[in-house]
């Protein structure tokens, strides 16, 4: 990943994209992504009831400057993505820069790394992931001759590209790459009508897993 440079183009999908990934669950996103673009369990939805969904800005590092950077080039709608190392000893990230952040229309944020005012982006209604809270916060500036915005950067594995779409809910968090945001709408949306239709189909009813595992060599004892 490049360092020391800023980059100010994003390419977006839609906004009727992304309002329809907000409306979809994120497992059924992985599904629709044979199973890929996950992140781990411990990036988790710092704010419960609430969903994220937005384009990826990104800012490489913890670095402050760094940061409000990425927030000064992201446009309404977008996720800041912020690519900290997964570190925990110290926050990056906290009520006031959130308060700042929905001013501008900015939907949330993901934190590879920890965060604070936990109350605050609560009561805010502010969708935040990160790896857990800290009160202790960096001295800045923070490793800002590593920094970058708008690079592709990569957490838990997963490679997150400005423009790609962020999705989390309770469930975890979902990184969907932007060329295939149409194609997992339509598989997502499709395959769940299915999974309505055929649990409808079976209600009050036995589902015979009894007898399918007898079928299958199962004793019945």
């Amino acid at each position: 990943m490049p360092a020391r440079e800023i980059h100010t183009e994003v390419i977006r999908p839609s906004r009727s994209e992304v309002t329809a990934l907000s409306r979809i669950p994120v497992a059924s996103i992985v599904d629709a992504l044979s199973k890929t673009g996950a992140l781990s369990y411990c990036l988790k939805l710092q704010t419960p009831g609430l969903v994220l969904c937005g384009s990826a800005v990104t800012a490489l590092g913890p670095d402050v400057t760094v940061r409000r950077a990425a927030i000064d080039l992201a446009q309404p709608g977008d996720v800041v993505v912020v690519a900290a190392g997964g570190s925990k000893e110290r926050s990056c990230f906290g009520g006031v820069t959130a308060a700042h952040m929905q001013t501008r229309g900015i939907t949330g944020v993901l934190v590879d790394g920890m965060v604070r005012d936990l109350a605050e982006l609560r009561r805010l209604a502010f969708p935040t992931v990160a790896r857990g809270t800290t009160p202790l916060n960096y001295d800045y500036p923070a490793d800002r001759e590593e920094g970058a915005v708008n690079v592709p950067v990569t957490i838990d594995g997963v490679r997150i590209t400005p423009g790609d779409v962020v999705v989390a809910d309770e469930d975890g968090t979902v990184i969907v790459p932007r060329e295939q945001v149409a194609a997992v709408i339509a598989t997502a949306q499709a395959s769940m009508s299915v999974e309505d239709e055929k649990w409808w189909a079976r209600r009050g009813q036995t589902l015979g897993a009894v007898q399918q595992l007898t079928d299958s060599g199962y004793k019945i004892v």
